[in-house]
């Protein structure tokens, strides 16, 4: 009976990482679409404060991605 429960139980463990795994990359694709987006943002705007705040917030969003990557790791 052991050898089963243990069977099962990495079938569980391989399913919440692969769920994980999941999570974290549609985290990363959110995070490098908000920089783009960003960037892109901040080279039509008139005022210097609105760009700097809105290339602060890339600079963090694309901070983030290796934050995640590296905490992987």
């Amino acid at each position: 009976m052991t050898t089963q429960s243990q069977a099962e139980s990495r079938s569980e463990t391989t399913g919440r990482s692969f769920s994980a795994d999941t999570v974290l990359g549609f985290a990363v694709i959110g995070c490098l679409a908000a920089g783009t987006v960003g960037i892109m943002k901040a080279s039509s705007m008139e005022r210097g404060v609105d760009v700097l705040l809105c290339l602060l917030g890339s600079v963090v969003a694309f901070g983030a991605v290796f934050y995640i990557y590296l905490g992987k790791r």
